[in-house]
């Protein structure tokens, strides 16, 4: 079979919403709880954008598979979750940007989310935005999903669900109190070539910070080993993968307050000297 059949393969089989299971233990020293991080506007920044196709597949691209709603109403004294998820060639990022933007700005805003390169991978990520605090005035939250050259992005508006009076007296503090544990970074499927190296990411939102670790699809945790690395963020680094990784793995967070868990597809795909 070849590198284009096992590709088309891969995408019919990791486009299919099947439920996977799978747990591995996780130190999670990285902390995740909603303390750790503050919401700020984005800053502009200049972006380097390459000029020429990286993927071994052909031409960047990238596309939602799943985009925010328009608008949304937030109830008052209850967080909003914005969900946002992109598929594309290499490994693509999201991003948030909070408040209006021109597009042009939107397009230079430099990434800020730190992940792998490969030329040869298909990924598709989803990303989840929580707003914890209870908004004064109408917002808009853009999803901003880059790959090499490309850049796409859908915006939706929060609206506050409260009376004028009210939200003129509100300092948009955040909600105090724990909270059960959100993954709001993580991969849906994972292809790529045997032998790469893949990272597959879960990031946290929690409070207190929640422990994370990862099962495989037979139900085990998975452990430390030189094939598999439980990195301090939260993430599985998976090195040289083999055709026999092909299957789902499960990220699981949790704390005092209840747990969280997200699917992750990896697809080996044979290199064409193989076949």
């Amino acid at each position: 079979m070849n590198l284009l059949h096992l590709t088309i393969l891969a995408l019919l089989v990791l486009l299919s919403n099947s439920r996977c299971g799978s747990e591995a233990r996780a130190i999670d020293d990285v902390d995740n709880s909603i303390e750790a991080g503050v919401e700020k506007p984005a800053q502009t920044m200049l972006s380097k954008q390459s000029s020429t196709p990286r993927t071994r597949f052909g031409q960047d691209w990238i596309k939602f598979t799943k985009t925010p709603p328009a608008k949304i109403m937030q109830n008052p004294g209850t967080p909003v979750e914005i969900v946002c998820e992109v598929m594309g060639s290499q490994i693509p990022t999201v991003q948030w940007v909070v408040g209006h933007l021109p597009l042009s700005e939107i397009d230079s805003i430099e990434s800020n989310v730190i992940s792998e390169s490969s030329a040869s991978a298909i990924v598709k990520v989803r990303s989840v935005h929580v707003v914890d605090h209870m908004l004064s005035e109408p917002r808009i939250y853009t999803c901003v999903g880059r790959t090499g050259s490309k850049t796409i992005y859908a915006s939706t508006t929060v609206y506050p669900q409260s009376e004028l009076k009210d939200l003129l007296q509100m300092r948009e503090k955040p909600f105090m109190g724990p909270t059960r544990p959100r993954i709001v970074y993580s991969e849906r499927m994972h292809l790529d070539l045997v032998g790469s190296n893949i990272v597959l990411p879960c990031k946290v939102h929690a409070r207190p910070r929640a422990e994370v670790f990862w099962m495989n699809e037979e139900g085990n945790l998975i452990e430390q080993n030189q094939h598999f690395k439980l990195l301090p963020s939260g993430d599985l680094l998976i090195s040289d993968i083999k055709w026999e990784d092909m299957g789902a793995y499960k990220c699981i967070a949790r704390n005092a307050m209840g747990k969280d868990t997200a699917d992750a597809f990896i697809y080996p795909v044979q290199r064409e000297s193989d076949n």
